[in-house]
């Protein structure tokens, strides 16, 4: 589907707390089941078992490492960025650590940001935005969990396209 794009996406966001991503394939999973990440801290049900990568991330003053875990079906594709931070940002922080994150994937995917919102997801600020590029549409979810940076993807083709996976993950994502 869209997997350079997702690389790049994630790629800007995470570079707003340092990072970078990569992306693999998925096998699919008959139960709805949630799937559970421990070591990263959270449980959701995914569209098929995810397929988890992990990188060193190396910039500046920072040296992290970033999960992703991935899922597709034909038609969307969906992911769970998780990123331990060193420090959690502070409260006056957090909101241009959002909006840097989405202008990030934005630029990054030569796209164009249709529309961005505060929320708050499981009681923390978040930001919700959904990115157009070329063959693909990106909706997007950031936020910050104390020390913990989680970013949610739902890829799809078309604007108009359903996204059920990513609203099921969304739905049913859980810390632990």
């Amino acid at each position: 589907m869209a997997e350079p794009m997702v690389v790049a996406s994630l790629a800007v966001v995470l570079a707003a707390c340092g990072g970078q991503s990569g992306s693999s394939s998925t096998k699919p999973t008959p139960t709805v089941t949630p799937y559970v990440a421990t070591e990263s801290g959270f449980s959701a049900v995914f569209p098929a078992t995810p397929a988890k990568q992990t990188q060193k991330v190396n910039q500046p003053g920072i040296n992290a490492d970033l999960t992703l875990y991935t899922a597709t079906t034909n038609d969307e594709q969906v992911i769970v960025g998780y990123e331990p931070l060193p420090l959690a940002p502070q409260q006056s922080e957090i909101q241009s650590r959002l909006d840097a994150g989405v202008a990030g994937s934005a630029s990054n995917t030569n796209g164009t940001v249709l529309s961005k919102s505060n929320t708050t997801f499981l009681g923390q600020p978040a930001e919700d935005a959904v990115i157009q590029a070329q063959g693909a549409v990106v909706h997007e979810r950031i936020v910050f969990f104390g020390a913990k940076l989680y970013i949610f993807e739902g890829i799809t083709r078309t604007t108009d396209a359903k996204h059920p996976a990513y609203d099921t993950l969304l739905a049913t994502f859980k810390t632990l």
